[in-house]
């Protein structure tokens, strides 16, 4: 798993609800494919960012407060920045639905209270999940984020929650087989 990022800064505000991330009109009874959703990224709120985005212009995205909240749509928004090229979303806060979200399908994510005061879309950052610091190399300021608990960072590094349940359970049948010999 990438735990550092150093890359542009794309910043929304406050309460950016899922269906600003993935706009419903790009939900369909197909697979979630990211680079099919990646045109649905912000599409609503900036139909420019996916075309900069997958150019490589922004691969963090910054938010305020309540960051995917206004519903329960699952997976559709994390596969869209995925897709789009964003590698982190860093926000003062997140809905639950989205963080928890986030962390089942290994999409990396941090909660740091001031990141959205402290940042410009543009400014180029290198972030560590495993010290959870954000360091603003535009301006030299480095943000201390709430780090990650050890499960999270176990989940996101397997790359997801099924990919982490079935490890898991291999090993625990490896284990009951060698104790059973």
């Amino acid at each position: 798993m990438q735990t550092k990022f150093t890359a542009g800064a794309y910043c929304v505000g406050d309460d950016v609800k899922a269906l600003e991330i993935m706009p419903t009109r790009f939900k369909s009874s197909d697979a979630l494919a990211d680079k099919a959703l990646a045109q649905a990224a912000f599409a609503d709120l900036d139909p420019g960012f996916s075309a900069k985005a997958l150019a490589g212009e922004f691969e963090i995205v910054i938010a305020g407060h309540n960051f995917g909240g206004g519903g329960k749509t699952v997976e559709g928004p994390i596969f869209a920045l995925r897709g789009a090229g964003i590698k982190l979303v860093v926000a003062d806060s997140f809905a639950r639905y989205f963080l928890r979200n986030a962390i089942n399908n290994g999409f990396p994510i941090l909660m740091c209270e001031g990141i959205s005061a402290a940042i410009k879309t543009g400014q180029q950052l290198a972030v560590d999940l495993q010290s959870a610091t954000v360091h603003n190399l535009s301006t030299g300021q480095v943000l201390q984020a709430t780090p990650l608990s050890a499960s999270a960072l176990e989940i996101l590094g397997v790359g997801g929650l099924v990919p982490y349940a079935r490890r898991k359970l291999a090993d625990r049948h490896a284990a009951l087989k060698t104790s059973q010999t």
